[in-house]
């Protein structure tokens, strides 16, 4: 089972990523008023995560792992956790206003009505939990015998392996979410459990789309 979620987690997810962005761009070259339909983009995406999270599960019990999702909140960890977040909004805002990863394919997935709003908001609280169980929890203590239990080295390693799973945003998004992921493994760390990283994680999603979600949409057109 471990070899299964290890197959899938860093070689399948980034795979599957860099294929999604290369036929997207290839969709963009052949005519740029092309649509993709969210829902089903988010549906596939809620499928897959908890796909992956159900393998992640019975991963850990093989391994017997214990993944701590709920420990009481300690000052440092929500402090961790409130500064982590303002900090990644604040870079949103900057890498927006500045223009930046216009490779991105953000705008393709970022819901527009209400309707898809609903499905966005759903696949974004599944991906908020799975990703930091399945990253933050199982794949890295996994690792931690593989690297001689070196908490920094199995962060890292899960932390890039993170990043190329979210490839279909491109390349330059992959550079900016690894540092976004060590972030998350440091609220992990202080708090003990995934449960804050978890809400960090689904707040920070929502709020790209409140804050920035019309801008991407436009200036990326």
């Amino acid at each position: 089972m471990t070899l299964l979620f290890l197959m899938l987690v860093v070689v399948a997810m980034p795979w599957l990523s860099y294929v999604s962005f290369r036929n997207i761009h290839a969709l963009e070259e052949a005519g740029p008023d092309f649509k993709i339909s969210k829902r089903s983009v988010y549906i596939q995406s809620i499928t897959m995560q908890a796909g992956l999270c159900i393998v992640a599960y019975f991963t850990a019990r093989s391994e017997n792992l214990e993944i701590k999702l709920i420990s009481p909140f300690s000052f440092n960890a929500v402090l961790a956790g409130v500064l982590f977040l303002a900090a990644a909004l604040g870079f949103a805002g900057f890498a927006q206003k500045n223009k930046q990863n216009k490779e991105s394919t953000l705008r393709h997935i970022l819901p527009e009505n209400n309707t898809d709003r609903l499905f966005w908001i759903a696949a974004v609280m599944i991906a908020a939990f799975c990703e930091e169980y399945i990253y933050r929890g199982v794949l890295y203590q996994v690792l931690l015998p593989l690297t001689n239990q070196s908490l920094i080295l199995s962060a890292l390693i899960s932390a890039v392996v993170f990043g190329f799973g979210h490839g279909t945003q491109g390349e330059k998004a992959i550079m900016q979410i690894i540092p976004f992921a060590l972030g998350f493994h440091l609220i992990v760390y202080l708090s003990d459990s995934l449960l804050i990283a978890m809400i960090v994680h689904f707040i920070y999603n929502t709020s790209v789309e409140i804050l920035f979600g019309k801008k991407i949409r436009s200036s990326q057109e």
